[in-house]
């Protein structure tokens, strides 16, 4: 067996293509696909951050809406609550109204029945002498 030794030129021609190759290689493939793969990597960043800026954004709206819920239901209540109210007003208002009237009502009843009463009565007296005579005919004819 023999070690043949390769020719020196051979080895330089091969190393210098190696060279080339390796320069063209990292200019034509390598640069554009790490190039691509950064801006992947940092377009991935972004939407990450995108996503957790938006989240956070999210969960301040949802927050607003609870505030915004809370403040509408009390002021439904505040406004139930001054319906209720006028309502009672104005129940009480045309009770007291209808009250009056009705006891103006009473009132002049009674008097209108005391002057009836009185007339009825000046009537009966006025009649008494033909009552009385009336009486003692009856009684008589018992």
């Amino acid at each position: 067996m023999s070690i043949t030794i390769p020719d020196p030129w051979l080895m330089l021609l091969v190393f210098v293509v190696f060279i080339i190759t390796m320069f063209l290689l990292n200019t034509w493939l390598f640069k554009p696909l790490i190039g691509f793969m950064d801006e992947r990597e940092n377009s991935l960043r972004k939407d990450m951050e995108s996503a957790v800026s938006d989240d956070n954004e999210v969960k301040e709206i949802q927050e607003k809406i609870r505030s915004v819920f809370a403040d509408a239901k009390a002021q439904a209540s505040r406004i139930i609550e001054d319906a209720i109210d006028s309502a009672k007003a104005d129940y009480d208002a045309r009770m007291e109204k209808k009250t009056s009237e009705i006891q103006a009502k009473l009132e002049s009843f009674r008097a209108d029945l005391e002057s009836q009463k009185y007339q009825v009565r000046q009537e009966l007296l006025a009649d008494m002498a033909g009552f009385e005579s009336a009486l003692r005919g009856k009684v008589q004819q018992i």
